[in-house]
């Protein structure tokens, strides 16, 4: 029965993919114009993740008036979008048209979202394509389902055209709206590219198994140790990738990492810099402190280590958010810290984001749990958006778990197990869940890891290795190196330690050797290479993340539950 579902699937992918290039071949010209045209800029309204921008104005279309969307994505990584209210019906046979003329490196995701709140997406690059008018062509059939509401599609409320990734981007669109049935599809059919191999018994590369873990390499600690003491005034927090930003996130991170290896007084430095930016009457809106005119609000995501501009060290550059994920991870440091060498030296910010947390916590309106909001957006422009996000959530179930706030903490997880649903959601919604949910869960990563959208295989100096991209896409070629790092955890702990040895073992492929003021350290990348809206990663330079997920990998360590595997 596997072997004819997935027969199924492999044919229709390959129907998919060469009515996608009939289309190429036949241009645009050829194809049957559509219907409806929902150019009409009035129509659209923009929408931002706080720091990029974007500006929509009309332009010349193919053969006539069209849309023109220019955008800047801040950071390294941003999305814009515009998105337009829909009271048409879109029949399941009726696709969606386009005409697109791209300038832009980014990626491009169109979005349907039914008035339960589902969205169904698809993503793809605008690098290298769409030079020349073109024509796409996107069923339903070619949407994945994504998040929010449930798996089926009701009456539409909103279609939303969104450009994520990094750098400057120009994209002109023409003759929007439904098109005429039967058009050649762009994309191919949505679902999993099972690996005819994914259950290969035995030890070995196709297997997915290794019979012993790779020694940690040492090289990888020095690198840390060395970022912390040369890139931060008072020696303190650690850059993301040997730069001037340090991310709350990578440092929560790195403490925990300092302390599975015994490093008690760096994880110090880390943490008593967060715990002393507690200054009640502090008055800067920018400046990296829990409080703002005595109200509790949290931490920046990221904020510059020295001065630049006409800001001092220590103050958000431009519009980071105050998140509750980053929170929710620097409450689990200090929790780490506190089972390893007593709770008392962090027992007031342990408090004190634990009070946050709960204060952002919010009943689920349909009666299914609750949710942890957002937080403060956009340097403190809006606090939290509409729903909850999931993501974060699963940080929040895992941080009020080991405080104990089982009420909390049980009600998120009815809340995530009600909106995480389908086979194409983003790679740690599956990894992050097993670290959190801890034994029993282990079956929700074999959704990623049996399927070729998520799995990837690439040669590297001549040697072939295996990881995971962060999202579900058979067009993309490129292994992201945290997400690796976090399915290699999740299987060690869960009991599959020879699948997870192999995962772990992935990651000594991509060891750089740098050196910083001539101390030698080494270090992994973020990605294998920039496909897939990375080109902004460097691959001879790695970021403290992935090298804490080493660390945690190698030593047997769940992060969200602060237990070794024996």
């Amino acid at each position: 029965m596997k072997r004819a579902v997935g027969l199924v699937i492999f044919l229709l992918l390959v129907a998919g993919c060469k009515e996608y290039e009939q289309a190429q071949k036949a241009g645009p010209e050829s194809q049957s114009p559509v219907k409806v045209n929902w150019g009409d800029l009035n129509q659209w309204k923009a929408d931002t993740d706080g720091r990029s921008v974007i500006e929509i104005s009309r332009a010349q279309g193919m053969s006539g008036n069209g849309i023109q969307a220019a955008y800047e994505l801040k950071g390294d990584y941003g999305w814009v979008l515009i998105r337009r209210k829909m009271a048409e019906k879109l029949p399941e046979d009726v696709p969606l048209t386009f005409l697109i003329k791209s300038d832009a490196s980014s990626d491009m995701e169109i979005k349907l979202v039914d008035e339960d709140g589902s969205v169904f997406f698809r993503k793809f690059p605008l690098r290298g394509k769409y030079a020349d008018w073109t024509q796409v062509v996107i069923y339903r059939n070619s949407l994945e389902y994504g998040w929010g509401g449930d798996e089926k599609f009701d009456k539409p409320a909103n279609l939303e055209i969104a450009f994520s990734g990094k750098g400057k981007g120009t994209v002109v669109l023409d003759e929007i709206g439904p098109g005429k049935p039967g058009l050649p599809a762009s994309f191919s059919v949505v679902g999993p590219v099972l690996d005819p191999d994914r259950e290969l018994k035995g030890i070995g590369f196709k297997q997915r198994r290794d019979a012993e873990l790779i020694p940690e390499d040492p090289l990888v600690l020095e690198w840390l140790k060395l970022c912390q003491d040369n890139f931060s005034p008072e020696k303190q927090l650690l850059p993301t990738a040997e730069d001037n930003q340090a991310h709350t996130f990578n440092n929560a991170l790195v403490a925990m990492a300092f302390i599975v290896k015994g490093e008690k007084e760096r994880a110090e430095r880390i943490l008593d810099f967060f715990a002393e930016s507690t200054v009640v009457k502090n008055r800067c809106p920018s400046y990296q402190n829990f409080f703002y005119k005595g109200e509790a609000r949290g931490f920046f995501q990221y904020v510059n280590l020295r001065n630049e501009g006409n800001l001092p060290a220590y103050h958000n550059p431009g519009k980071a958010d105050r998140w509750m994920g980053d929170m929710a991870w620097l409450l689990i440091a200090y929790k780490y810290y506190g089972k390893e060498y007593g709770p008392e030296r962090y027992k007031d910010i342990t408090g004190m984001l634990k009070d946050l947390l709960i204060s952002w916590y919010k009943d689920d309106p349909g009666g299914k749990g609750g949710y942890v909001q957002h937080g403060w957006r956009s340097g403190d422009k809006k606090l939290h958006e509409d729903g909850g996000h999931p993501e974060g959530n699963i940080d929040c179930y895992a941080a009020l778990k080991l405080c104990k706030e089982d009420a909390y903490a049980d009600k998120i997880r009815i809340w995530l197990d009600s909106v995480l649903k389908g086979n194409s959601l983003p790679l740690d919604n599956y990894t992050w869940r097993v670290l959190a949910y801890g034994k029993g869960s282990a079956a929700l990563l074999n959704i990623p890891e049996y399927d070729l959208r998520y799995r990837k295989t690439l040669n590297v100096n001549g040697k072939e290795v295996m990881g995971f991209f962060d999202h579900a896409d058979i067009n993309i070629n490129n292994i992201w190196l945290d997400g690796t790092g976090h399915i290699a955890c999740a299987y060690i702990t869960e009991g599959d330690k020879e699948r997870g040895y192999f995962y772990a073992n992935q990651m000594d492929a991509f060891l750089v050797d740098r050196e910083i003021k001539g101390a030698k350290g080494r270090t992994i990348p973020y990605t294998a290479n920039r496909e897939g809206g990375y080109n902004w990663s460097r691959q001879d330079m790695g970021t403290v993340s992935v090298a804490s997920w080493y660390i945690f990998a190698k030593n047997r360590f769940n992060p969200l539950t602060l237990e070794k595997a024996p």
